[in-house]
């Protein structure tokens, strides 16, 4: 893409640095140039990104961002030698920006938990936030019914997928409308935004999470085994604790709840609280850096 414009370069060039293959641990750069990756459909390569591989970490935690995110969302995200951390990348976005959106949250997770089970055979765990809570639950009921069922489903800042989304819808807002919404939950760079090029090459995607968001069906048939944890900011305004204690409900195995300070993007600020919480539930040590 040696032509792309500097806004291009911003949206998908800073997101395939070195070493996010999973397959290979090589970099998303090659001669130069941006390359974009046009693996099958299914495959791991396709959809995951690990900054860090850890071939003989005990447990794999594959990451699914919220609407308008991408794998770059837990590229800090380190949780020591025992845990490899996976950023799963959306269609239509960053090294992916031709593919095209998905059709429903319900296809997303199950395409995404069909190249998780192509995976090696480690325990993994799922992890998302807001969004990518319910990519994340729609992944996991698929590798249950394939009998691969993860150790864990950590659901954060998210309703959970027995509740109708019962917002106003903003999907069908006009571009400066939607944009503003955006920008008040806190998870996207204003900057970008405000910028109407990167504006025009953002927006369409995040518009589609969020109509597949607010067209997601409740779902009454919990989890079988795969236990819950929710995580939820005390000053969340889109997943308050009532909304986030449902997900009880989501699972017949365990479920417990883990209270925050913070607002809908609460992880930002209190990553290593996070992380640390999510190392205890997968019984690994403690990072000592």
């Amino acid at each position: 893409m040696p032509d792309s414009t500097p806004a291009e370069i911003a949206i998908a060039g800073a997101e395939i640095t070195g070493g996010d293959s999973l397959e290979d641990g090589r970099g998303g750069r090659d001669g130069g140039e941006l390359r974009f990756r046009r693996a099958p459909r299914t495959s791991p390569e396709t959809w995951f990104r690990c900054p860090r591989p850890l071939p003989d970490a005990q447990v794999r935690l594959v990451c699914f961002a919220h609407a308008g995110g991408s794998a770059a969302a837990f590229r800090s995200w380190s949780m020591g030698p025992d845990v490899e951390v996976v950023g799963v990348q959306y269609p239509g976005r960053a090294d992916r920006f031709g593919d095209p959106f998905p059709e429903s949250l319900e296809q997303l997770g199950r395409d995404v938990g069909e190249a998780i089970a192509m995976l090696d055979e480690r325990p993994t765990a799922l992890f998302g936030h807001s969004l990518g809570a319910l990519v994340a639950y729609e992944a996991a009921r698929h590798l249950e019914e394939i009998g691969q069922e993860p150790v864990h489903l950590f659901a954060s800042a998210c309703r959970s997928p027995q509740v109708a989304d019962s917002r106003p819808s903003i999907a069908e807002l006009d571009d400066a409308t939607l944009a503003a919404e955006v920008m008040k939950t806190g998870g996207t760079d204003a900057l970008v935004l405000e910028d109407l090029e990167l504006r025009d090459l953002v927006l369409p995607y995040i518009r589609a999470d969020f109509a597949m968001f607010e067209s997601y069906a409740p779902l009454a048939e919990p989890l079988a085994v795969t236990p819950v944890l929710a995580l939820s900011a005390v000053a969340d305004p889109y997943a308050t604790g009532a909304e986030m204690a449902g997900w009880s409900g989501a699972t017949r195995a365990g479920f417990r709840m883990e209270r925050f300070a913070g607002d809908h993007f609460y992880l930002v600020p209190r990553q290593e609280e996070v992380l640390t919480t999510l190392r205890a539930a997968l019984g690994v040590p403690e990072d000592r850096g």
